[in-house]
């Protein structure tokens, strides 16, 4: 049940349409009302054929060169990063013939600084990540990344190794080809501290309408319900999310991105308004732009707060620095009692992919393919589940069960089995580059005082001058 439960969660996360879509990982990152099985499939014949995929694709020798390789993996502070490192090391004492030159810079802002001016100055890195979507097609388009299908014809196994949903944002209607390769794969859910709502004699939600009365509860007590440090912008971003996805699900979230729909639509009003009234009336905290993620991660780590909403590599904090986190629960996030068809669409997506530069030569090309299929070795994906307890969405079929999972992950992975589908944050569906950066500035600003009807126009204005 559990590998069939990870086909079901992977078919459900990323099946979102290659006409653009994208995430940020949460270490500071579909379909309608029903199913969607709709998959991606590396296509019969590529443009071009690169001359080196014919004999060195898999055969253990390359040609020597040296290749960059710019990740947001700079040290070794989360699962992917550390096991991503020691992959890369690992793949440099095999095939000494190769130079690696790590350019890695693990904050995002810094990062995505730096590969503007690599872009600036025709030097891009040969193996950059990414997190596919709108931004990767305005790579596709300007010349950028290169079409992966080749290589991974002429490597049936190891493209068969993934679970071939994970392909989907890596794909894009207006031009053939593959252009990366999964590596990272996220849900957001509600994690909540039963001792607290025992202790206070509060009921557990599952709607959103009892959300709030529990909200209003626990305030009576003194209890601050669910923190929000949204100095870390990406948290009003998830949140954005997790209410749309409860909201209106996938279909409305890809007309916003194509321009179909205005952001000053009554389900992205709503929204707005839910967040906005949460913030006012003190549910989410009373420092939610001056507080940051990791403060909001230590409030519920120590007791102090009953909600958090978080990533599934959560778990592994909630294992490793609660003093007791047998109390603690996984749920799917409340939804709208007026929108029950929506109730099992999460918050998730691809996190992270790789992607090869079209200006490295056929040598890097040949280089860089071969340590992208080392770092995605099943030995790799199994460490990197063990590491997190369990609670890590593989991007490969078959991921082995973890022994004696915590019982926090077993809900996740119960839960995960009534998943009808996946949307990530909806600027990622958007090829207006710094779209989502600006939603999720717009939120915090929202926050701090402005209005709803401001915040819409605000994202309006920032799509339109992008386009």
């Amino acid at each position: 049940m559990k590998k069939r439960l990870m086909s079901l969660v992977l078919a459900g996360i990323l099946v979102l349409t290659t006409a653009g879509c994208g995430n940020t990982s949460d270490t500071d990152a579909s379909g309608d009302s029903g199913e969607s099985t709709q998959e991606e499939s590396v296509p019969e014949e590529s443009q071009d054929t690169p001359s080196e995929v014919n004999d060195e694709a898999g055969d253990g020798t390359l040609e020597a060169a040296t290749i960059t390789l710019m990740t947001r993996y700079g040290d070794d502070t989360d699962v992917n990063a550390a096991t991503f490192r020691k992959a890369v090391a690992a793949f440099q004492e095999e095939y000494p013939e190769i130079t690696v030159e790590d350019l890695s810079i693990t904050d995002e802002t810094q990062y995505n600084n730096m590969f503007k001016t690599y872009m600036a100055t025709d030097d891009v890195p040969t193996i950059f990540m990414t997190y596919g979507g709108g931004n990767l097609q305005s790579y596709v388009e300007n010349g950028i990344a290169v079409d992966l299908s080749a290589y991974l014809q002429a490597d049936a196994e190891w493209y068969d190794s993934f679970n071939s949903t994970m392909f989907s944002m890596l794909t894009f209607d207006s031009v053939d080809g593959v252009y990366g390769i999964p590596y990272a794969a996220y849900v957001d859910s509600l994690f909540v501290n039963t001792a607290l709502f025992d202790e206070h004699g509060i009921e557990v939600p599952s709607t959103i309408e009892e959300l709030e009365a529990a909200c209003e509860a626990f305030q009576a007590k003194g209890v601050v319900p669910l923190p929000v440090g949204d100095k870390s912008t990406f948290r009003g971003g998830h949140l954005f999310t997790l209410l749309m996805a409860k909201r209106t699900g996938e279909d409305l979230v890809k007309k916003l991105a194509s321009g179909e729909v205005s952001y000053d639509c009554d389900e992205v009003r709503d929204v707005l308004t839910t967040m906005k009234t949460w913030g006012d009336k003190g549910y989410l905290g009373n420092s939610i732009t001056t507080l940051d993620g990791e403060g909001e991660a230590q409030m519920f780590l120590t007791g102090q707060s009953p909600m958090i909403y978080r990533n599934a590599s959560f778990i592994s904090r909630i294992v490793n620095e609660m003093e007791d986190n047998s109390t603690v629960v996984e749920m799917n996030f409340p939804y709208y009692e007026a929108y029950p068809q929506y109730k099992d669409m999460w918050h998730g997506g691809s996190s992270d992919a790789f992607s090869v530069a079209a200006s490295a030569t056929d040598a890097e090309k040949a280089a860089a393919v071969e340590l992208l299929k080392y770092v995605t070795k099943m030995e790799y994906m199994e460490e990197r589940n063990e590491l997190s307890y369990g609670a890590f969405v593989c991007v490969l079929n078959d991921l082995p069960d973890m022994a004696d999972q915590p019982s926090v992950t077993n809900d996740l992975k119960t839960n995960l089995e009534t998943a009808a589908g996946m949307i990530t944050e909806p600027a990622e569906y958007d090829t207006v580059s710094g779209l989502e950066n600006d939603t999720r500035t717009a939120i915090q600003a929202m926050w701090a005082g402005e209005s709803v009807d401001t915040t819409i126009q605000t994202i309006i204005d920032a799509r339109s001058l992008g386009e």
